[in-house]
């Protein structure tokens, strides 16, 4: 395949069609346990039996609320930040981001390549309406790319 060819595939081509999924209720543990597998981060849907994404949780998140407040030697504006520390976080939507970027099926690896650029992320999520049907990291498409230009 020719290197041009690739960018136009749709990203149901490659794909992750397992997505680590969490609901918005679960704990902060339960959501650490699962961010802190192989992934590093979780997708957050509206309840256990359905797929309706409404955030995404990922290490730096849990960073954030693990992490201790630093202290300013002055303040310009409202300053609210969220801490386990002191006990104002209980579950995944207290921490998820929101909104999601996320994609069509049929986005092709070219769009989809200028939208992580652009907003700085490394993984979409896959979507069909408001259900989450899978998930594109930047890793995945970069293997993809060599994998498809190595073969005949």
């Amino acid at each position: 395949m020719i290197s041009g060819d690739f960018y136009e595939l749709p990203v149901k081509e490659i794909m992750d069609n397992n997505p680590p999924l969490i609901t918005r209720m679960a704990s902060i543990r339960t959501v650490a346990k699962k961010v802190c597998q192989k992934r590093r981060h979780v997708w957050v849907v509206e309840q256990k039996d359905s797929r309706k994404l409404v955030g995404v949780i990922t290490e730096k998140d849990l960073l954030d609320i693990v992490s201790p407040i630093s202290r300013k030697t002055h303040i310009v504006g409202m300053m609210n930040p969220m801490s386990l520390r002191h006990g104002e976080l209980y579950n995944a939507e207290d921490i998820m981001a929101k909104p999601v970027r996320k994609c069509s099926p049929d986005t092709t690896i070219e769009e989809v390549l200028l939208l992580m650029k652009d907003c700085r992320i490394r993984r979409l999520a896959i979507t069909e309406g408001e259900e989450i049907v899978g998930e594109l990291s930047l890793s995945a498409v970069i293997k993809a790319y060599f994998t498809i230009q190595d073969s005949p």
